[in-house]
C-alpha cells in the first residue's frame, strides 16, 4: 500500500500536534508572566515561561526544558527569615524524620528568552490545574494538599509543611501536609497543579453540607472543613433529621476547639491535640479499605472545595522516615488481613 501526498501531509501534521510544545496558538509573555497548558491527556502539563521568569517543580519531574532555562535546587517557595543555626538544622531534622521544616522545591527560571519546560505527572497519573486567585476570590481559606501530590506552582504562591491535627488527619493521614494561598498580590493567576491517579474532580461544599468520601482518595481541601473518620456501618448524620443537629454541635464543638487550641499556646493543648490526631491515624493505619469512611463537613460561612482522586495509589503516610513506618505497619495490617482469608 502505497501513501498519497495528501496522506503524508495529513502524517505530518499529527507528528506536528502530538508534539507537546505545538499549542493551538503561539503565546507571547513578557518578564514575569508564565503560562500553564495540560496535555490532551493531562498527563503532563507546558509551562511556559516569559524572560526573567521563574517556576517551582517536584524534583525528577521535568522532562524536557528549552535552552536558556537553569535550575536552582532546595529554594523555599515563600520568604524565610533569618534563623540560628540551631534552627536551621532542627527544620532539617524535621524535614528528613517526618516531612515537616521548610519546603524545599526546584526552581527554574528562564534568562533573557521566553522558553518552555514540559513536565509529566507520573506513571498512570494526571495533572489538575488550580488557580488559587479563583479560591480566594471565592473567599475560600488556604488549600491543603498531600505533599507528594505536588507537581509545580508559579512563583507567587505560597507553600509550607504544616501538623495536622485530628481533623486533617482523617483524610490526609500523616503527620504533615503542605498549606498554600496566593502572594499579596491576587490580580496575577497564582497557578498550583497536582497530580493524582486516573481523574481528579473538584467538589464545591456548601456551607453546611457534608461529603463522605472514601479513605486514601481526598487529595486536597480547603482549611474550612471538618472532618472525621465514620465506620460504614453507621448511616449518615444527614440521613436522619435529629441527628443532623448533633453532628452539627459536635462539628462546631472541634472547630471551636481547634480555635482555642490555637490560640492556647500551651503545652497541654498541644498534647491534647497530638493524641486526638495519633489516635485517628493509628485507626486508620489498622482500618481495612472499606470499613470506615471520612466525612468532611463545611461548617463555616463561606463554600469549601474538596480535590479527589479516582483511583488511589498504595497508602499514603507522608514522606521522611515516620512516613516510611506509616506505610510499613498499615502493610503489614492488610496482609493479615488477607492472610485469614477474609
Amino acid at each position: 500500500m502505497y501513501m498519497t501526498p495528501i496522506d503524508f501531509i495529513d502524517l505530518g501534521f499529527r507528528t506536528f500536534m502530538r508534539n507537546p510544545f505545538s499549542g493551538p496558538e503561539h503565546i507571547s509573555l513578557r518578564q514575569g508572566e508564565s503560562d500553564f497548558r495540560l496535555l490532551g491527556a493531562r498527563e503532563g502539563v507546558v509551562v511556559t515561561l516569559g524572560p526573567e521568569t521563574s517556576f517551582f517543580d517536584r524534583p525528577s519531574r521535568s522532562v524536557c526544558r528549552w535552552p536558556g532555562t537553569r535550575t536552582i535546587p532546595r529554594q523555599s517557595p515563600h520568604f524565610v527569615p533569618k534563623r540560628a543555626w540551631i534552627a536551621n538544622e532542627f527544620a532539617t531534622f524535621l524535614y528528613v524524620f517526618c516531612g515537616g521544616g521548610d519546603v524545599k522545591l526546584n526552581r527554574i527560571a528562564t534568562s533573557e528568552k521566553q522558553r518552555e519546560i514540559l513536565l509529566t505527572a507520573g506513571e498512570g497519573n494526571v495533572v489538575e490545574k488550580i488557580d488559587l486567585t479563583k479560591l480566594a476570590a471565592d473567599n475560600s481559606p488556604p488549600l491543603l494538599f498531600l505533599q507528594p501530590a505536588y507537581l509545580c506552582s508559579s512563583s507567587n504562591v505560597a507553600i509550607e509543611s504544616v501538623p495536622c491535627d485530628a481533623s486533617t488527619m482523617s483524610w490526609a493521614r500523616a503527620p504533615y501536609v503542605y498549606r498554600t494561598r496566593p502572594v499579596d498580590d491576587t490580580s496575577t493567576p497564582a497557578i498550583l497543579c497536582l497530580a493524582g491517579k486516573t481523574m481528579i474532580w473538584c467538589e464545591r461544599i456548601e456551607p453546611g453540607e457534608s461529603r463522605d468520601y472514601a479513605m486514601g482518595n481526598v487529595i486536597a481541601t480547603t482549611a474550612n472543613v471538618v472532618s472525621k473518620l465514620r465506620p460504614t456501618s453507621q448511616t449518615h448524620p444527614e440521613d436522619r433529621r435529629v441527628a443532623v443537629e448533633q453532628d452539627r454541635s459536635r462539628a462546631h464543638a472541634i472547630t471551636s476547639a481547634s480555635a482555642i487550641a490555637g490560640r492556647d499556646s500551651s503545652i497541654r493543648a498541644r498534647l491534647r491535640e497530638c493524641a486526638a490526631a495519633t489516635k485517628i491515624l493509628f485507626e486508620s493505619m489498622r482500618a481495612r479499605e472499606g470499613f470506615f469512611v471520612c466525612e468532611v463537613t463545611n461548617e463555616s460561612d463561606a463554600p469549601a472545595h474538596v480535590f479527589i482522586q479516582l483511583n488511589k495509589g498504595n497508602f499514603y503516610g507522608g514522606s521522611g522516615l515516620v512516613g516510611f513506618v506509616i506505610k510499613f505497619i498499615s502493610s503489614i495490617f492488610r496482609m493479615s488481613h488477607l492472610s485469614l482469608g477474609h
